[in-house]
């Protein structure tokens, strides 16, 4: 159970919040710019890229 609350921490609270706001973009039926939702999949992806590598790199280190 102490395992679960270490997922609360604020990166992986971010992470969580635009991968859903992500998914809800790309489901939503609206009409939306296709440059706007390009640089916004880009900013999620480069966001869970950075806190997963940083995870890693501090694994490896320790």
């Amino acid at each position: 159970m102490n395992h679960f609350w270490k997922l609360f921490d604020v990166k992986s609270i971010v992470t969580l919040v635009l991968v859903f706001a992500l998914v809800f973009v790309a489901m939503a039926n609206k009409k939306m710019d296709e440059n706007v939702f390009l640089l916004f999949s880009n900013v999620v992806t480069m966001v869970i890229t950075y806190f997963f590598a940083k995870k890693n790199n501090e694994k490896n280190e320790s």
